[in-house]
């Protein structure tokens, strides 16, 4: 029994569905489709939630368009006077479609709360059932603290992936979308102009994702496996001590440690990036379009109400790109912490022998 604690202290290898360091992330796909998947009977809130993120973000694109229409009618009434009970009906009309919209986005809210915390209670119970049916050679090659690592961190990082992420992208990338398309139907010159430069800042976000996602899954990898190695030379303690395992413990510890500093140090560094280089990338699509605008408006080809609705429609399209980047490292995390729960629990189980026991019970034979 004490050789084998020795060896099981002494592992300071990887545990099972651990990424080394220089491997990449596996099938994150796969990862996706079995979450979706374990949704259930919850995945028409989710749908349901989805829609009220759409169609909040639809009430915001009404914004832009009206206040152009106010814009309009104070600047033509400067030389003579302001159609003011107008100017107050398209006023009360925007405070109630604004009200609308944050009545959606707070139900959504609620719901997707609710889900989130669900989900996150029903994978600790499938945990919980499924180490029951192993077999007990799994344990044997698995850390304990593996583990546990994915009934704790594995399973609060998806409860609080999906609750703060899946909204914010439904919405993100419908206002994207509807902006998008009412900046093409208001000017199309301006549209271009300010959705180039925004998609120049896409793109190199883009790529920044994807060398991060590597990134993500190595640094849960090594959190289970940290983990694993603490509670196991915890639990072995007289055993290190008796064969003066001290040394070898701490530098084996010492080196998972190293691991998984480095594996989130550079997934936040890689994910700090987006965030600074959206704001560069809004503020030029904001100095772009004024450009564009003033030189039209001074030529006469737009009215001064067009660059305010512009002004405002920049803002609601590359808003949505900020908040995709904050969004991403979220996700990222989330799909790499999805991977290493159903790889739990898709792990072979042991042979159900209850009709076997049911016959002995009986008096029959075996």
């Amino acid at each position: 029994m004490a050789e084998k604690i020795q060896m099981t202290v002494n592992h300071d290898g990887p545990g099972v569905g651990a990424v080394g360091a220089g491997e990449k992330s596996k099938d994150l796909k796969k990862a996706y489709r079995n979450f979706f998947r374990y949704l259930g009977k919850f995945k028409w809130s989710f749908y349901f939630a989805a829609v009220l993120s759409v169609a909040g973000a639809i009430l915001n694109l009404v914004g832009p368009n009206k206040l152009s229409e106010v814009t309009n009618l104070i600047t033509a009434g400067l030389a003579s006077s302001i159609d003011l009970p107008k100017v107050v009906r398209i006023a009360a009309l925007l405070a109630f479609l604004y009200a609308l919209g944050y009545g959606f986005n707070c139900v959504q809210g609620f719901i997707m709360a609710t889900i989130s915390q669900r989900i996150t209670q029903n994978m600790r119970r499938d945990i919980s059932q499924k180490i029951d049916r192993l077999p007990l050679k799994y344990f044997d090659t698995v850390s304990t603290g593996d583990v546990l690592s994915r009934v704790t961190n594995d399973v609060d990082t998806v409860g609080q992936s999906m609750n703060q992420s899946f909204s914010t992208l439904v919405s993100s990338i419908a206002l994207l979308l509807g902006s998008t398309v009412m900046m093409l139907l208001t000017n199309w010159l301006l549209a271009l102009t300010g959705i180039f430069a925004a998609l120049l800042g896409f793109a190199v976000m883009m790529l920044v994702i994807a060398h991060s996602q590597t990134y993500y899954a190595r640094q849960q990898a090594e959190l289970g496996t940290i983990n694993g190695h603490v509670e196991e030379t915890i639990g072995g303690h007289n055993v290190v001590k008796a064969y003066n395992g001290e040394e070898k413990e701490k530098a084996s510890f010492h080196k998972q440690n190293d691991r998984l500093y480095l594996c989130a140090w550079k997934s936040q560094f890689l994910s700090g990036l987006m965030m600074p280089l959206m704001i560069f990338v809004g503020n030029l699509a904001y100095v772009a379009v004024c450009i564009v605008g003033a030189v039209l408006a001074v030529k006469g080809s737009i009215p001064f109400g067009t660059i305010v609705a512009f002004m405002l429609y920049i803002r609601l399209f590359t808003q949505p790109l900020q908040n995709l980047s904050q969004a991403a490292g979220s996700v990222q995390s989330m799909a790499a912490a999805c991977e290493r729960v159903f790889e739990f629990l898709e792990e072979p189980e042991m042979e159900d022998e209850s009709g076997k026991t049911q016959r002995i019970g009986k008096g029959g034979g075996p």
